[in-house]
């Protein structure tokens, strides 16, 4: 079994933000990941300042710096040129909140033949569905339970909650042949658009014989932190605590940063 793991994280005008999610991944989930691939894209000058400023800090030293030209692309040609089996997608405004409490092997190694995907995301403890409707509750039922991990049958669960949604790029892992022919066979042209095509055809597209579990730790490790919004069309965000991405980036260019242990 082939036991690398690649992470491809996606960009755009948020290099403080990323920062802070590869500060937690130093610190929280190292050893995780063999390369990570950033795929980066500033909108103006000072977006761009931004992201050299955090090349030079050398949070890390397995990553590789892409610069979109072309996000499509880009995008699939770091998820079918990649030499490790197994892939993960992260989005910038992500962090690793707590330690990853198993190794990597031990966490590939949940990859049966009925499983589609391992979430950092997921666990017992994800019961709101949105922070902006805390009402909003979903235990999860009819679920295995091991030492470190939880399983559960995805297509049980309606598409529009998250233990029914396995296509997400915010801490999920994959076969990285299986997500690449996903990838390929549908047509795309932006990122939310990925993730909607693809979350569509993983459930009415029989043909793709895919697998009907998700795994997790009992409780998860990642979560994101919808502060603000840079994707078009625009998601909801930032509602209860805004933090534009401009602001955030000219604070970073005069050397402030997010503080990981104040969190």
């Amino acid at each position: 079994m082939d036991n690398r793991l690649d992470a491809i994280i996606p960009s755009k005008d948020r290099a403080l933000q990323l920062r802070l999610l590869l500060e937690t991944i130093k610190q929280n989930a190292n050893n995780i990941f063999d390369k990570i691939h950033i795929i980066y894209k500033g909108s103006d000058e000072l977006y761009e300042q931004g992201y050299e400023k955090l090349q030079h800090e050398s949070i890390l030293d397995n990553i590789v710096w892409v610069k979109e030209e072309d996000f499509v692309g880009d995008f699939l040609s770091s998820l079918t040129n990649g030499e490790s089996e197994y892939v993960c997608g992260i989005v910038d405004d992500c962090v690793f909140y707590k330690k990853v409490c198993a190794t990597k092997e031990l966490i590939l190694d949940t990859f049966d033949e009925d499983v589609f995907c391992f979430s950092f995301r997921m666990g017992l403890n994800t019961t709101t569905q949105n922070y902006l409707q805390p009402t909003r509750q979903y235990k999860l039922k009819d679920y295995t339970y091991s030492s470190h991990f939880i399983k559960w049958n995805w297509t049980d669960w309606d598409s529009v909650l998250n233990y029914g949604y396995p296509i997400s790029l915010d801490g999920h892992i994959f076969r990285r042949k299986e997500l690449s022919e996903l990838s390929t066979k549908y047509k795309f042209d932006y990122l939310r658009q990925w993730e909607g095509v693809l979350a569509g055809n993983t459930r009415n597209d029989k043909t793709n014989n895919l697998g009907k579990h998700m795994t997790a730790f009992h409780q998860n490790v990642l979560f994101s932190i919808p502060a603000n919004c840079v994707q078009d069309p625009p998601l909801i965000s930032g509602q209860i605590h805004h933090y534009d991405e401009k602001s955030l980036n000219e604070l970073y260019l005069q050397d402030k940063v997010l503080d990981l242990d104040a969190m």
